[in-house]
């Protein structure tokens, strides 16, 4: 890890993902919360050696509490469980890229410095970027936000097909999740830092034994109609890959 990563680690404060998941520290907020909505959101994913989580997880605690005696924004933290193990994200939604940009650091420089150090004894790689939020195809419900585990989705396009992408997002498969029975849905694209041919689905779920009935859109259309719906992204979608998270609501002050 440079040393020019290290100091945005610090900065900014997202040091753990989803991403994914990067919409998932949105939708988790009740649908009350959610009137002034945030334009972005910054997102660190961070892969930790392994075996490291006892002594990784300490060092978040420690940053969210600078943050928070620095009246600074926590971020949320998700830690993958399913598909890729030793994941973290860290997730602030954030309105402005500059106002977060020129925020000051958490730490003084010396303790700063030995955090750095300590932390980057467990840390594989760290991927910083922001996330465009997208408002307009998103469902919150009051039940999103005391969900605890994530399906984080990740949709990459074919070069040049993203409008097409969210065309069809808007046109067919958001009003079909509105008839199925989510908690939520968030959907993000990659801005800065990241490909704007990635888009992020971030679905909070019920618990664990709802990951082992048929998916919520099968159920509520049928699977010809599910099968025909996905028709419509043949030649627009490259790949798609899922992931599970939970939140650690442990990790945060």
């Amino acid at each position: 890890m440079t040393s020019e990563r290290l100091n945005k680690f610090l900065r900014n404060v997202v040091c753990a993902p989803i991403a994914l998941a990067a919409a998932a520290a949105f939708v988790s907020m009740p649908a009350s919360a959610q009137d002034d909505q945030p334009a972005w959101l910054d997102v660190a994913i961070v892969q930790i050696k392994p075996g490291h989580a006892p002594d990784f997880e300490p060092l978040v605690r420690e940053l969210m509490q600078a943050l928070q005696a620095a009246g600074r924004p926590t971020p949320q933290v998700f830690e993958v469980v399913i598909g890729r193990p030793g994941e973290y994200h860290l997730v602030t939604p954030v309105a402005s890229i500059a106002a977060n940009e020129m925020a000051g650091p958490p730490m003084e420089q010396a303790q700063m410095a030995v955090w750095m150090q300590r932390v980057t004894q467990h840390i594989d790689s760290v991927r910083f970027f922001y996330a465009r939020l997208h408002p307009e195809h998103g469902i919150q419900t009051d039940a999103g936000g005391s969900a605890e585990i994530m399906v984080l989705q990740t949709i990459r396009t074919v070069s040049g097909m993203q409008n097409e992408y969210a065309e069809w997002v808007a046109d067919y498969l958001v009003p079909a999740l509105r008839e199925t029975d989510i908690a939520g849905h968030t959907l993000s694209s990659g801005a800065f830092g990241d490909s704007s041919q990635n888009f992020y689905h971030a679905m909070p779920v019920s618990g664990w034994d709802y990951l082992d009935m048929q998916g919520p859109l099968q159920r509520s259309m049928g699977q010809a109609a599910y099968d025909r719906m996905i028709d419509r992204v043949d030649g627009i979608v490259e790949s798609n890959s899922s992931v599970v998270a939970r939140m650690r609501g442990d990790l945060q002050p």
